[in-house]
């Protein structure tokens, strides 16, 4: 485990919402204030924060979407900055499979929960049988140079992660300014609201996801959010239910 942030590589410079993003140019969305998402991964939505000299990649996605994650952030480096950061929300194959490669593309460190890294190196078997049967069919290896999330910590400055766990025990949410990316620890409704993710037989502890569902509630409405970029959801601004 390790804590060190390296120099990014020299290889990067050579899902109806209540109101859409206001900018949508190519090659990325705009969502909030130096908050993108992007465009090209495959598997669950990706995102991109930029803060004073830092930039993490939120959940790159699968395998499959290397190639264009790696061009979009190369095209965007003007507006993103260079990428010095990988955050996995969870360690699951759609959010968290291209992260090795990206990695030792980019030469950044890679942050997740301590619980799932845990089961990404093979440490701790997944939690349950169903999980488990998805391991043996699709796998993400694990990264190296990992800082491990146990608790509240701040990334870079203003990029806040918290422990959401339920979905997996690691699991982790991001706070920058007024935007919330919750991963798939809830799904968002059209209306802006949130309730428990959509495809309950991968959530690993219901009672601990509902757990997690009242403490983004009040995260909400506490720290005064006013966009959610989810997993498997388009960004969406918060509803009236949080007034």
């Amino acid at each position: 485990m390790a804590s060190a942030v390296l120099k990014p590589s020299t290889a990067l410079a050579a899902h109806g919402s209540l109101r859409q993003s206001p900018e949508r140019t190519s090659p990325m969305r705009l969502i909030a204030d130096n908050v993108f998402q992007l465009e090209k991964s495959k598997g669950a939505n990706g995102y991109v924060v930029r803060g004073e000299g830092r930039t993490a990649v939120v959940d790159p996605g699968m395998a499959s979407g290397y190639h264009g994650v790696l061009a979009e952030l190369r095209d965007a480096r003007n507006r993103t900055g260079v990428v010095t950061d990988i955050v996995l929300t969870h360690y699951d194959v759609d959010h968290a499979q291209v992260a090795k490669r990206l990695q030792a593309t980019l030469e950044v460190p890679v942050w997740m929960g301590t619980a799932d890294a845990a089961i990404l190196r093979g440490d701790v078997q997944p939690p349950t049988r169903f999980r488990r049967l998805l391991d043996r069919v699709a796998h993400s290896d694990y990264p190296e140079n990992v800082t491990e999330i146990t608790g509240t910590l701040e990334i870079f400055q203003g990029l806040l992660a918290f422990p959401t766990p339920g979905h997996t025990p690691g699991h982790i949410a991001l706070r920058w300014q007024s935007v919330l990316l919750t991963g798939d620890s809830v799904s968002v409704t059209k209306d802006g609201d949130i309730k428990q993710f959509f495809a309950r037989p991968v959530i690993s502890d219901k009672a601990m996801a509902r757990t997690t569902e009242k403490l983004l509630r009040e995260r909400i409405r506490t720290d005064k959010i006013e966009w959610i970029c989810a997993g498997h959801n388009p960004p969406t601004t918060v509803g009236q239910i949080f007034s």
